[in-house]
């Protein structure tokens, strides 16, 4: 079953002379299986959607679907539990998460807080952090000896040890170097591709969007513009323009071709393909 927002609201303290509508009437619906860009300036809602995912945030009005199951507004939800195991939620500085005394106790604490037996939780907990890059001789270390890199791919090994069928990341290489945010993103790519796992990835940056996701919901002042695939969403670049959307410079360098008589494909969406695409073109 697909995620789904059924017209949902959402008023930050609402009845008060603070209330603010940050969700306005939001119908969407993502596919399972799928890596999937959130994006939008500021202040367009972005966060507050993906937390309504895992209950930490519930509807003021409709309904959202995740799984099996439904949030209502105004009815009180009991799987909190359940459901947050099934959705992991990475926030923005995951290193924050961290209080354990080493990597691996850090790792192990989701699975035996959902009944898995300390022998199994250390096999799950080594596996997860193998799987994030994190080697062995590091699993006794205190978290706080990690560099910001390393800690974050910690924290996001304990959202895999509990084994969820969606991820979602808030601004996940916020911080970090073009190095460090290729190969997060790499680990999230090899997540959804070998593991089947649905990846809802918040971000500003347009180059990992072009790169790794399939998918792009775009969202302003609380509500829904957008929601495309992404070789349709670059092929439209007024539209990027008008939103303040800074495009990757893959699709820049081909509006300016454009411009100059050279149309590319809307598919030709990497250097190698653009490179031979031009070729043929200067060929004929």
């Amino acid at each position: 079953m697909p995620i789904r927002f059924e017209k949902v609201d959402f008023e930050y303290s609402p009845g008060t002379p603070f209330a603010f509508k940050a969700l306005k009437n939001i119908d969407l619906e993502l596919a399972m299986g799928k890596m999937t860009a959130i994006i939008g300036a500021t202040g367009s809602g972005k966060t507050t959607l993906v937390q309504h995912l895992n209950a930490l945030l519930l509807p003021t009005a409709g309904k959202v679907t995740v799984l099996d199951h439904e949030i209502k507004a105004g009815q009180k939800f009991t799987q909190v539990k359940e459901l947050r195991h099934n959705v992991g939620l990475v926030f923005q500085f995951a290193e924050y998460q961290l209080f354990e005394e080493t990597v691996l106790k850090d790792v192990c604490f989701g699975p035996m807080n959902f009944g898995v037996s300390e022998a199994d939780a250390i096999e799950i907990a080594r596996r997860s952090l193998l799987t994030v890059g994190i080697p062995e001789k590091s699993f006794e270390k205190s978290p706080l000896e990690m560099s910001g890199g390393q800690k974050r791919r910690v924290a996001i090994a304990g959202i895999l040890a509990m084994k969820p069928k969606i991820l979602v990341l808030d601004e996940p290489t916020a911080g970090l170097d073009p190095q460090g945010a290729e190969s997060m993103m790499e680990l999230f790519r090899k997540v959804n591709k070998n593991s089947g796992i649905t990846v809802l990835i918040v971000t500003h940056n347009m180059e990992h969007v072009l790169q790794y996701c399939d998918d792009v919901v775009v969202m302003e002042k609380g509500e829904l513009l957008m929601q495309t695939d992404i070789e349709t969403f670059f092929e439209n670049y007024e539209y990027m323009e008008k939103a303040n959307i800074n495009p990757p410079a893959i699709i820049r360098f081909k509006e300016l071709l454009k411009k100059n008589g050279l149309e590319i494909a809307s598919d030709v969406l990497d250097i190698d393909s653009l490179a031979s695409a031009v070729a043929r073109r200067c060929k004929k």
